[in-house]
Protein backbone atom coordinates (compact mmCIF):
# COMPACT_ATOMS: atom_id res chain seq x y z
CA UNK A 1 0.00 0.00 0.00
CA UNK A 2 1.38 3.48 -0.79
CA UNK A 3 2.31 5.78 1.68
CA UNK A 4 -0.36 8.60 2.32
CA UNK A 5 -0.15 12.11 1.33
CA UNK A 6 -0.75 14.92 3.57
CA UNK A 7 -0.69 18.37 1.90
CA UNK A 8 -0.13 19.94 5.28
CA UNK A 9 3.61 18.91 4.37
CA UNK A 10 3.67 20.79 1.02
CA UNK A 11 5.97 24.21 0.73
CA UNK A 12 2.82 26.30 -1.01
CA UNK A 13 0.52 25.03 0.79
CA UNK A 14 2.89 26.86 4.57
CA UNK A 15 3.67 29.71 2.25
CA UNK A 16 -0.38 30.17 1.42
CA UNK A 17 -1.26 29.31 5.19
CA UNK A 18 1.41 32.31 6.35
CA UNK A 19 -0.29 34.62 3.55
CA UNK A 20 -3.79 33.95 4.90
CA UNK A 21 -3.04 34.25 8.47
CA UNK A 22 -3.86 38.02 8.47
CA UNK A 23 -7.59 36.49 7.34
CA UNK A 24 -8.80 34.10 9.76
CA UNK A 25 -12.25 33.15 8.03
CA UNK A 26 -9.91 32.63 4.56
CA UNK A 27 -7.48 30.77 6.67
CA UNK A 28 -9.94 28.31 8.28
CA UNK A 29 -11.90 28.09 5.14
CA UNK A 30 -8.40 26.69 3.55
CA UNK A 31 -7.50 24.69 6.41
CA UNK A 32 -10.95 22.71 5.69
CA UNK A 33 -10.07 22.88 2.21
CA UNK A 34 -6.51 20.85 2.47
CA UNK A 35 -8.75 18.33 4.81
CA UNK A 36 -10.72 17.48 2.49
CA UNK A 37 -8.27 17.41 -0.37
CA UNK A 38 -6.24 15.03 1.91
CA UNK A 39 -9.17 13.01 2.38
CA UNK A 40 -10.11 12.70 -1.77
CA UNK A 41 -6.32 12.13 -2.49
CA UNK A 42 -5.65 9.12 -0.05
CA UNK A 43 -9.45 7.37 -0.22
CA UNK A 44 -8.33 3.98 -2.07
CA UNK A 45 -11.06 3.48 -5.29
CA UNK A 46 -13.10 0.69 -5.84
CA UNK A 47 -11.64 -0.83 -8.99
CA UNK A 48 -14.23 -1.29 -11.46
CA UNK A 49 -13.42 -4.17 -13.84
CA UNK A 50 -15.50 -3.55 -17.07
CA UNK A 51 -15.89 -6.46 -19.59
CA UNK A 52 -14.60 -5.58 -22.69
CA UNK A 53 -17.15 -6.17 -25.59
CA UNK A 54 -15.51 -7.47 -29.09
CA UNK A 55 -15.78 -4.87 -32.21
CA UNK A 56 -17.71 -5.91 -34.70
CA UNK A 57 -17.84 -4.33 -37.57
CA UNK A 58 -21.33 -4.32 -39.33
CA UNK A 59 -21.87 -5.69 -42.88
CA UNK A 60 -22.21 -3.05 -45.23
CA UNK A 61 -23.26 -2.39 -48.36
CA UNK A 62 -20.96 -2.20 -51.08
CA UNK A 63 -23.39 -0.36 -53.41
CA UNK A 64 -22.92 -2.03 -56.31
CA UNK A 65 -24.60 -4.49 -55.51
CA UNK A 66 -27.60 -2.34 -54.45
CA UNK A 67 -27.60 -1.17 -58.12
CA UNK A 68 -28.79 -4.78 -59.55
CA UNK A 69 -31.91 -4.59 -58.31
Amino acid sequence: MAEKLDLKNIIEIERIRSILIQEPDLLGLFELLIIVANKRINEEKAVVNFSIEPNIEPELSDHESDEDE
